[in-house]
């Protein structure tokens, strides 16, 4: 009989602590890479972003061309809006007080995957140094201050040691997510770094919205899903999804066969 290979262990989500230690840990480098990675994971916590849409696209080799790993389109520039409270555009070129105030941002999907091309995702600034709308912020702001242009993805970084552009790749990203996991001693509570990775941040949001109440709809519209899909996102090892489940059942309630009608 053929051996069958183990079925694909899903990652676990992280909490928001991870990418709020990520930004923290950040702040003490001057690293483009490190600063970049860092507000990355803040977007795609809160934006519940794949990974393929903020990271420098993976490409393989087809028939002797290079080409796209996968019809994922990578957020540029000129997918993000900022608005100030009066619903008024902030431009993308302000200075980066300026773009810091904003009270929402906007990010304008331009790929076709699952048919959702033109959706956007909004988010309202949350008044922390970690709001996603200050991260956009950064990542805006650095790009365009240092040359780049609309076109420009969100990943890209401007290198002072080689004086060009680089881009944060998906390696970046899994490994800092690795490594705050560690750092925040998550290990104690069963995540570890192998059971983590760049889709822990996208899991996490969508665990984080549906623990705080919010329902499937929601999550699905925030998430781009087209189905239920998202629900392989919400783990049961975390603890919040079965507290007090137990105590419910145990409470006792009538049973009543309703299809037991008169003969």
């Amino acid at each position: 009989m053929r051996r069958e290979d183990p079925p694909p262990v899903a990652k676990l989500a992280v909490p928001v602590d991870v990418v709020h230690e990520a930004y923290t840990m950040s702040r003490a480098t001057t690293c483009p890479r490190i600063r970049a990675t860092a507000d990355l994971m803040v977007i795609a916590f809160y934006y519940l972003l794949r990974v393929g849409e903020y990271t420098k696209p993976t490409r393989v080799k087809k028939n002797g061309k290079w080409v796209r790993a996968t019809r994922t389109v990578q957020f540029t520039v000129g997918n993000i809006g900022f608005k100030d409270i009066h619903g008024k555009d902030i431009p993308r070129h302000s200075p980066l007080e300026k773009l810091l105030q904003a009270h929402s941002v906007t990010m304008k999907i331009t790929n076709q995957k699952n048919g959702h091309m033109g959706t956007t995702i909004h988010h309202e600034d949350t008044g922390e140094e970690t709001s996603p709308t200050k991260a956009l912020a950064r990542r805006v702001h650095h790009i365009l201050n240092n040359g780049g242009d609309n076109d420009s993805l969100i990943c890209d970084f401007y290198d002072d040691a080689n004086d060009t552009f680089s881009s944060v790749q998906a390696q970046h990203v899994r490994d800092m997510v690795k490594a705050m996991v560690v750092k925040l001693n998550l290990t104690d509570k069963g995540i570890t770094p192998e059971l983590v990775g760049t889709h822990s941040l996208r899991a996490g949001g969508a665990m984080a919205l549906k623990l705080h109440g919010y329902d499937d709809t929601t999550i699905m519209k925030m998430g781009r899903w087209t189905s239920l899909t998202f629900t392989m996102y919400i783990h049961n090892q975390i603890a919040h999804l079965s507290a007090g489940v137990s105590r419910k059942m145990g409470e006792k309630l009538p049973f009543i066969n309703i299809a037991a009608i008169e003969k």
